[in-house]
């Protein structure tokens, strides 16, 4: 009985051994045919890597002494190395399994072995050089000839570094990563668990703490806005290792699953128009070229088909979008959406793209580090994102005019100054918040930076975003200026419909009614204000915003419009509509926007063709509204809106996050509502969420 007991045991041993064995060929064969699934390295680049490889194992124009903490050059010679390598295991390859080419790659690979590169940034150290390591690793796997323990065993020793367990959101997945790798090439099944333990740990909603929020943004660098950058990385990562195990006991289970597919359809998705991401989500990234075209993001949706292939119409509609195969307004898309976490408000149009960025204390605006975004600071003070064809911003950070970032309030310097707060810091105002339905909705900062106070707030119909200002105040002897846009002159600049102007350089008084058209958008002016336009050629250089890109200029024709406030303005104000879409004014769509208020206290504006009321409260009190008569006892952003029924919405937000209960009374004669309600507020992780309360009306 005994001999069977140990012979069952040892069976059981074997198949367990087995069935790990098998599982790991398989997980090394899926990112075998992941990192072969692109195109092959160009043969005369390899060609040429081979023949400037020193006997060393170097290549002389790599300076490997560097420390440089951005495009750090001794990593350059990990990524040559896997080229290298590639061109010796695909069977498509001129080189295939050639024995001259596997000396070269063990010569590169020895040079590495022997030495210990540092950067002065962790992240090179941390993450980007054991991942790269761990794949050259992996994939000589597959050659004729593998990498022998003498170079492969010191290799796996420098993959030794950092650690997930002290790290969140996109930096623990990533340092897990290699954890992943090195579990493959040592067929560790303890580290594999581990590893995978750690990679799918950010799965799951934080309550402001870095990682995936309750809202679906995405948070980085303390409560820092980044769905792009991290969130991205978090993504691409996460995806990648969940197609690596998949068919294996390893594979991720259906919850964490749905959250990480709701943070890919709800959030990542919808912000990118055509191929282009919105510039305001990617915080320092935006200081990089070419970062908001998103065209490597198919890799993301080619491994969400092996994962997740019941949904393949969903990520074959979005990869034709990132392909540029399909128009850019082919997407049928209509949703509004404020993330109370992150500060951030979207309203998506087939037609269009809207969206703003806030900033509060309970966020950090957008950073600077590692010398980039040099020139951010009113990064997160109201910015906002129009997008009709989607490249609008792309590649235009270099010639921007700073202090004119697109929809800020701030002082205009004779030039640009630099953000010296490092790694994100938070803004003074507490006041910022966003109330929605999902279709409509509006949004409000306080602005308090640089000796600037203003009162902000976006109201978002349908197709119209009026953008209102007050109590703008500024001690100091620049003229502050609120910017409608700056984006790439592209076509014409139409004034009132018929004018167009031929000078790139107007300061002038637009009177009420007077409207801009460029670039299929219409820039309305309900009130008089004094504006300023340029459609000069600015010129600059991706150095000037990070210090690690070249110096080379680069310039181009400016779209950029604006409101001149004067100096030391004292409660000044502002108003304008944008109509994205379109170069033909519909006056009477415009008589149909009713802007009642636009003070210190309240800001509210009615589409009555709509039947539409948003506020935007900062002070308890009684204000008439139109037909309206609203009491408050708490600061509110507020929305009503018709129901199907006789009956209206109402939508409230808490944009101080502090209130349990706001109590409301509205009276309105004409549809015969007189109520008064106590509308208890979301708590937790989901205040300043918006609470939607019916209102009784008995007359429509």
């Amino acid at each position: 009985m005994k001999g069977l007991l140990i012979f069952l045991l040892s069976f059981a041993l074997v198949m367990v051994k087995g069935q790990n064995r098998n599982a790991f060929e398989l997980i090394k064969k899926h990112v075998y045919d992941d990192e072969l699934s692109g195109p092959l390295p160009n043969a005369d680049k390899i060609i040429n890597l081979r023949n400037q490889l020193r006997a060393d194992g170097t290549w002389a124009d790599i300076d490997y002494s560097s420390k440089s903490i951005s495009l750090w050059p001794p990593g350059e010679h990990l990524d040559r190395l896997r080229m290298l390598i590639i061109a010796y295991i695909s069977p498509q390859s001129t080189s295939y399994q050639q024995k001259s080419l596997y000396d070269k790659i063990l010569l590169a690979a020895q040079y590495w072995a022997n030495n210990r590169f540092e950067s002065s940034n962790w992240w090179h150290n941390e993450i980007a050089s054991p991942k790269a390591i761990g794949v050259c690793l992996i994939l000589m796997k597959f050659g004729k000839e593998k990498i022998p323990p003498a170079i492969e065993i010191p290799l796996v020793g420098l993959m030794k570094r950092g650690d997930p367990y002290t790290k969140t959101g996109a930096n623990k997945s990533d340092i897990a990563m290699h954890y992943f790798y090195r579990a493959l090439i040592l067929e560790d099944a303890d580290l594999l668990a581990a590893a995978m333990e750690q990679l799918l740990f950010p799965i799951q909603l934080v309550d402001g703490k870095e990682g995936l929020q309750y809202d679906f943004s995405y948070l980085q660098h303390g409560p820092q806005l980044y769905i792009a950058g991290y969130g991205e990385e978090f993504l691409k990562g996460i995806s990648k290792v969940m197609a690596y195990v998949r068919e294996t006991a390893y594979a991720v289970e259906r919850k964490r699953l749905d959250l990480f597919e709701r943070f890919l359809n709800e959030t990542y998705l919808p912000i990118i128009r055509s191929r282009y991401i919105d510039f305001n989500v990617h915080g320092r990234g935006i200081s990089r070229p070419n970062i908001l075209e998103k065209t490597q993001e198919t890799a993301i949706l080619k491994q969400m088909k092996l994962i997740d292939p019941a949904k393949n119409a969903i990520w074959n509609m979005v990869l034709a979008k990132l392909d540029s195969v399909q128009p850019f307004d082919a997407e049928n898309i209509s949703t509004h959406r404020h993330y109370w976490k992150g500060d951030y408000t979207t309203h998506l149009r087939k037609q269009f793209h809207f969206n703003v960025r806030l900033a509060s204390n309970r966020t950090n605006k957008s950073e600077s580090g590692n010398g980039e975004n040099i020139l951010g600071r009113n990064m997160s003070d109201g910015v906002t994102n129009i997008q009709i064809f989607g490249p609008e911003y792309f590649n235009i950070m270099p010639v921007w005019e700073w202090d004119k970032i697109p929809g800020t309030t701030t002082r205009d310097y004779l030039g640009d100054l630099e953000l010296k707060e490092q790694w994100g810091a938070r803004a003074a105002n507490n006041f910022a918040g966003g109330v929605s339905n999902g279709k409509t909705g509006a949004s409000a900062m306080s602005v308090q930076y640089d000796g600037v106070t203003a009162q902000k707030a976006w109201f978002f119909f349908d197709k119209e975003v009026v953008c209102l200002g007050a109590g703008i105040q500024c001690a100091a002897q620049e003229p502050v200026v609120t910017t409608l846009n700056q984006t790439w002159l592209k076509g014409p600049v139409v004034w009132n419909g018929t004018e167009t102007s031929t000078l790139d350089s107007v300061r002038r008084r637009v009177e009420k009614g007077e409207f801009i058209t460029h670039n299929n958008v219409l820039y309305y002016f309900p009130v008089a204000m004094k504006v300023g336009l340029t459609t000069k050629d600015q010129a600059g250089s991706w150095y000037r915003i990070n210090r690690s890109r070249s110096k080379d200029l680069v310039h181009g024709k400016v779209f950029k419009l604006w409101l001149d406030h004067g100096v030391t303005p004292n409660n000044a104000s502002y108003a304008y509509i944008v109509v994205p879409g379109t170069k033909v004014l519909d006056t009477k769509e415009m008589q149909r926007i009713k802007i009642w208020q636009n003070t210190s206290d309240i800001q509210a504006v009615e589409h009555t063709g709509h039947g539409i009321l948003q506020l935007s409260c900062r002070q308890p009190g009684t204000y008439q509204i139109g037909d309206w008569s609203i009491t408050l006892d708490q600061p509110v952003i507020l929305q009503l809106s018709p129901q199907p029924t006789a009956n209206m919405q109402l939508d409230v937000a808490d944009p101080l996050q502090q209130a349990k209960t706001v109590h409301v009374q509205l009276v309105n004669k004409r549809i015969g509502v007189n109520r008064t309600l106590a509308i208890p507020l979301p708590q937790g992780e989901y205040a300043g969420s918006t609470m939607t309360s019916t209102v009784t009306t008995e007359k429509r």
